[in-house]
């Protein structure tokens, strides 16, 4: 059976580093179609998870991979590796 792969990304209005974020979870999105990509504002969330202090943060399955921007390599790396791990069955 197949985990889902998940990726939020919390942002917030007025956030300079936030567009760029907005814009790295597009290209993952388009990238992999198959995974769920989630732009949250935190500001109009709930309550982000306790991890999430900062913005933007990367959050893929649960895990925080970026504070700030990734590089998109270490991204696709990790996003692979999850992939990898859990292929269609």
């Amino acid at each position: 059976m197949r985990i889902a792969v998940r990726l939020d990304v919390y942002v917030e209005a007025g956030c300079p580093p936030c567009k760029r974020a907005v814009k790295i979870a597009q290209e993952v999105d388009e990238a992999y179609p198959d995974m769920a990509v989630t732009i949250i504002d935190v500001a109009e969330s709930d309550e982000p998870p306790a991890d999430v202090f900062a913005v933007p943060t990367f959050v893929l399955n649960g895990e925080v991979v970026s504070l700030g921007n990734p590089r998109r390599a270490d991204l696709n790396r990790a996003i692979e590796s999850l992939l990898s791990a859990n292929p269609l069955s």
